[in-house]
């Protein structure tokens, strides 16, 4: 599993960037007070805790098939949090105003029901929303990555989904019969005190760049740090990086 890691290794790896994803997304998915809501793949609890610190944490429900989800309970230990999967959610029908999936839906084993399901779990007339990095380039510390691991090793496919392009994200709402659709773009970036933050981050294992780089022989892992820090500009100091998610919302026909 690529989240089998501790809360805190994924937080210094992607909640940097999930966390102020989490600000936009929710924004994005137009929850609001009053809500209860619902966070599929909620791993280590970043966007559980910014919907329960808009909507109180007895509104708020997460689901996480990892053991990050300990992660979660210990950051938002009043929401309702249970071990489960995407295509088969551990609620009835029309539990919720809205269920919503932060980066999470291009690592769902089946894209399609795991949204039907979260439709399922939603009312009529609620929203289901989800995000995904921009696999295309927008998301520059993966994409340098892999374009850098590719050009060391060019049998490797590095990680992508096809959720990954705004229009495939779209019509998978679309086709999934949910109303008002809509897609659009997040940005987001994240500062690093130096490039050893960055490459550190690497070595908790999160996620397929995480395991990749962590299962690598000593010096293959070496030429892989040097050549990213080469095509990242060889940072000296601090610097910046930007992200693109895509992002799609529709309503549940009522």
């Amino acid at each position: 599993m690529s989240f089998d890691v501790s809360g805190d290794a994924y937080d210094r790896f992607m909640g940097r960037y999930s966390r102020p994803l989490a600000t936009a997304f929710v924004d994005f998915a137009a929850v609001s007070a009053g809500q209860r809501v619902l966070d599929v793949g909620c791993g280590s609890g970043v966007l559980t805790e910014e919907l329960a610190r808009r909507l109180g944490a007895e509104n708020v429900a997460g689901v996480d098939p990892s053991p990050m989800l300990e992660a979660a309970a210990e950051r938002v230990p009043a929401a309702e949090l249970r071990q489960g999967s995407a295509e088969e959610l551990p609620w009835p029908d029309d539990s919720f105003d809205a269920a919503i999936a932060q980066l999470v839906i291009h690592f769902m084993e089946d894209p399609a029901k795991g949204v039907a399901e979260m439709a399922r779990v939603t009312r009529p007339g609620g929203v289901v929303a989800a995000s995904t990095w921009d696999f295309d380039g927008g998301m520059r510390m993966l994409g340098v990555f892999w374009e850098t691991a590719h050009a060391l090793d060019p049998a490797l496919r590095g990680e992508t989904s096809p959720l990954g392009k705004l229009g495939n994200l779209e019509r998978l709402w679309q086709e999934l019969g949910l109303a008002d659709v809509f897609a659009g773009s997040i940005e987001v970036e994240t500062e690093y005190r130096d490039f050893d933050e960055l490459w550190a981050s690497f070595l908790g294992g999160v996620g397929p760049a995480g395991q990749y780089a962590q299962r690598l022989p000593e010096d293959e892992r070496a030429a892989l740090r040097d050549e990213y820090r080469r095509r990242l500009g060889e940072p000296d100091g601090g610097f910046t990086l930007q992200a693109r998610a895509w992002a799609a919302r529709g309503r549940v026909p009522e």
